[in-house]
C-alpha cells in the first residue's frame, strides 16, 4: 500500500486476466515478425559476405522498431489514461473517489500510474529486443537508453494529457476524440512553429528537433549524432521538456479536480440524487419506451387522447426538478420519430453538451493539412502530395468514427440506459441501424471534409476524376466499416475499457500494418517476389490478430473469412497502387471491406437479442 490504494489495486488485479500475458507475448512477437520480414525484404536468402551489411541492417531495423514503438506509445498512452477516467465517470464511480479521504494528488497520480501500468509493462518487455540490435552492430547502448527514455517520457506526458482531458469532459467519446485531436494538433503545431520560425533554437539545437518526438528520435538514430555524443543532446532536452509538461498537466489536474468533478452531469449538483445528463438520458429512454409501447397498443384501437398520452409512462422515476426542465410544455414529452433511436442520436445531446470543441479541433487539423498542401509552390507537380494530406486525415477520421461507434453503446451500458432499452419493443434492426447512422451523423464533419477535399483536388487537377471517385467511395465504405467495428466490439465485450481498447486497437493496427507493409515493399525496391514468404508470414500474423479481435468471443464463418481475406487483399491493394493499377485496388478494397462490414452488420441485426442478453440474464 506504499504506492497508494489505487496503484496497489491495479498491481494486484491487472495480472490476473490471461490477456495481460497474451498482450506482452503478442507485442514482443510483433517485433520478431517485423525483424524477419525486414531481413527478407532488404537482404533475402542470399549469403552475407560484406562486413558492413549486418550493421547496415541493424541500423534500419533499429529505426523501424523505434518509430513503431513511439507511434504506439503516442496512441495508447493518452487513450489508456483518458479511458480509465471516462469509464469511471460513466459508471458513476469516479465521484466515490472524491468522497474518500484520498488526497487529490493521490487520486490523479494513482489513476495515471494505474492506467499506464500495461503500457510500461509492454515497454519493458520490448527493451531487450532493442538491446539485441546492438549485436548487429551500428547501435550503441547510449542510443538505446536515449530511445527508451524518449519513449517513456512521451508516454508519461501523453498519459497526463489524456488524464487532464478526461477530467474536464463528461462523456467517453468526448474524452477519446479530444485526446486524439490534441495529440495530433500538438505535433502539427510544433512542425508549424518550426516552419514559420526556423531560427528558434535551444542550446543551438532547432526547437522543432527537441519538441517533436519523431525528430528527436531521428537525431538519436542518426549514426553521426550517436557517435559524436554532444554534451547537450536533443534527447535530454526532450525528456526534460516532456517530464516538465507532464508535471504541469498533473498539477493542473490536481487544482481543477474538485472544480470539474462532479460537473453538471454528476449527482452532487442535484439535491434529488440524479444529474441533469443522467436524468435526460433516462427521459429519452422513457420517451422511446412510450413510443414503442403506444405504437403496439394503438393497433386496432382509437387514437390515444392527449390527456392519456400525458399520463402514460413506463414507471421510470425522474426527479421533479429535472423532469420539469427536460419536458417540453406542461405535461408533454417530445415525440420521437418512427425510429426512436435515430431521433435520439440526431435530436438530443446523447454524447455530451460540448461537441463543438471536438469539431472545431478537427476543422483546425483539416485547415492545417490544406495549408501544408499549398505551402509548396510546386504542389501540383508532386503526384503523391494529395495522398500525404488525405491519408493522415482519413486515418484520423476513421479513428474518431470508431471511437464514436464503440462509445455509443459502452456509455449506455455503463449508465444503465441500455438495460432500459432492452425491455422495450425496439427491433434489432431499428437499434443497430439507428446507432450506425447516428454515429455517422454525429461525426459528419469527419466524413464530409475529406470528401470535399478530394473533390477540390480533382477540380484543381491534383487528382484525376477517376481517382477522386475511387477515393470517395473507398473512404465512405471504410467509414461504415469503422463505425460498425466499434458497435461490434461494444456488443462483443461487456467491459467498456476492453471494448474501447479492442475496437481502437483493431482500427489502429490495421491502418499502421498497411503503412508498414507499404514501407517495407518500397524499401525492397519493389523486388518483393523473392521475399513473398516473409510478407505472407507478416500478413498471416495480422489475420490471426484480426480474428482474435473480431471473432474470438463470437466466432462465425463470415468473421473467419474476413480475418483471412482482409490482410491478404490489403497487401494486394498496396501492390496494385504501387503499380498504378488504381481500378484493381479500388475493386479489391471495396469488396473486402464491404464484405467485412456485412459480416459484422448481419449478425448484429439478427443475433442482437442474444448478444446483449435480452432473452437471458443481463450482462454485468
Amino acid at each position: 500500500m506504499f504506492a497508494g490504494p489505487i496503484i496497489a489495486r491495479e498491481i494486484l488485479t491487472a495480472p490476473r486476466p490471461s490477456r495481460f500475458y497474451v498482450a506482452r507475448a503478442s507485442y514482443v512477437g510483433l517485433f520478431f515478425i517485423l525483424m524477419w520480414t525486414a531481413w527478407q525484404s532488404l537482404i533475402g536468402w542470399k549469403d552475407v559476405t560484406e562486413v558492413g551489411l549486418i550493421a547496415f541492417f541493424g541500423g534500419i531495423l533499429f529505426r523501424l522498431f523505434v518509430v513503431v514503438q513511439l507511434t504506439l506509445m503516442l496512441f495508447f498512452a493518452p487513450l489508456a489514461a483518458a479511458t480509465a477516467v471516462a469509464h469511471e465517470k460513466d459508471r458513476r464511480t469516479f465521484v466515490l473517489l472524491l468522497m474518500t479521504d484520498l488526497h487529490d494528488l493521490e487520486i490523479i497520480l494513482g489513476k495515471l500510474v494505474a492506467s499506464l501500468l500495461q503500457i510500461v509493462t509492454l515497454l519493458l518487455s520490448a527493451a531487450p529486443i532493442f538491446f539485441l540490435c546492438m549485436l548487429l552492430g551500428g547501435i550503441s547502448a547510449e542510443q538505446v537508453l536515449d530511445i527508451l527514455g524518449i519513449t517513456a517520457a512521451t508516454g508519461i506526458a501523453g498519459g497526463a494529457l489524456g488524464m487532464l482531458v478526461a477530467l474536464g469532459r463528461d462523456r467517453t467519446f468526448q474524452s477519446l476524440a479530444l485526446t486524439v485531436l490534441v495529440v495530433v494538433l500538438s505535433l502539427v503545431g510544433i512542425e508549424a512553429i518550426g516552419y514559420i520560425l526556423p531560427q528558434l533554437a535551444v542550446f543551438g539545437i532547432p526547437l522543432v528537433a527537441v519538441l517533436n518526438p519523431y525528430r528527436t528520435i531521428a537525431s538519436v538514430t542518426d549514426p553521426l549524432t550517436g557517435s559524436l555524443a554532444p554534451s547537450i543532446r536533443p534527447s535530454l532536452i526532450f525528456i526534460t521538456s516532456a517530464l516538465g509538461l507532464a508535471s504541469i498537466l498533473i498539477a493542473t489536474g490536481v487544482v481543477m479536480l474538485r472544480k470539474w468533478n462532479p460537473g453538471k452531469a454528476e449527482p452532487r449538483e442535484q439535491r434529488d440524487g440524479e444529474g441533469v445528463a443522467a436524468a435526460e438520458q433516462l427521459v429519452q429512454v422513457e420517451e422511446i419506451a412510450q413510443t414503442t409501447l403506444a405504437s403496439s397498443a394503438s393497433v386496432g384501437h382509437p387514437e390515444v387522447s392527449p390527456a392519456d398520452e400525458a399520463g402514460a409512462t413506463t414507471g421510470l422515476h425522474v426527479p421533479r426538478r429535472t423532469h420539469r426542465r427536460i419536458t417540453r410544455g406542461p405535461g408533454r414529452y417530445r415525440r420521437p420519430w418512427s425510429n426512436p433511436i435515430i431521433w435520439r442520436e440526431l435530436m438530443t445531446r446523447a454524447y455530451g453538451t460540448k461537441p463543438l470543441v471536438i469539431k472545431g479541433a478537427y476543422v483546425l487539423a483539416f485547415l492545417l493539412g490544406v495549408a501544408f498542401f499549398h505551402s509548396s509552390p510546386d504542389a501540383l507537380a508532386d503526384a503523391w502530395r494529395p495522398a500525404k494530406i488525405l491519408v493522415p486525415l482519413a486515418i484520423l477520421s476513421l479513428i474518431l468514427v470508431n471511437a464514436q461507434g464503440v462509445t455509443s453503446l459502452t456509455s449506455e451500458r455503463d449508465t444503465g440506459a441500455l438495460d432500459l432499452l432492452l425491455v422495450t419493443e425496439l427491433s434489432p434492426k431499428e437499434f443497430i441501424y439507428g446507432k450506425l447512422y447516428g454515429v455517422l451523423y454525429n461525426t459528419k464533419e469527419m466524413v464530409v471534409l475529406p470528401v470535399l477535399l478530394t473533390i477540390w483536388f480533382a477540380i484543381i487537377g491534383a487528382l484525376s476524376l477517376e481517382s477522386a471517385v475511387f477515393v470517395i467511395v473507398d473512404f465512405v465504405v471504410l467509414v461504415h466499416f469503422s463505425a460498425m467495428l466499434g458497435i461490434h466490439a461494444a456488443i462483443t465485450y461487456t467491459n467498456s475499457r476492453t471494448a474501447v481498447a479492442n475496437s481502437l486497437g483493431t482500427i489502429f493496427f490495421l491502418m499502421i500494418g498497411i503503412l508498414i507493409c507499404a514501407g517495407l515493399i518500397v524499401m525492397s525496391d519493389r523486388e518483393f517476389g523473392r521475399q513473398l514468404l516473409s510478407f505472407l508470414v507478416f500478413i498471416g500474423a495480422g489475420s490471426v490478430a484480426l480474428f482474435a479481435s473480431l471473432g474470438a468471443r463470437n466466432p462465425s464463418r463470415a468473421i473467419g473469412i474476413v480475418a483471412i481475406l482482409t490482410p491478404f487483399w490489403s497487401f494486394y491493394c498496396i501492390i496494385s497502387l504501387l503499380n498504378r493499377d488504381v481500378l484493381a485496388a479500388f475493386l479489391c478494397s471495396v469488396g473486402v471491406y464491404g464484405f467485412a462490414l456485412l459480416a459484422m452488420l448481419i449478425p448484429a441485426v439478427s443475433d442482437f437479442d442474444i448478444a446483449l442478453g435480452r432473452t437471458s440474464a443481463i450482462q454485468g
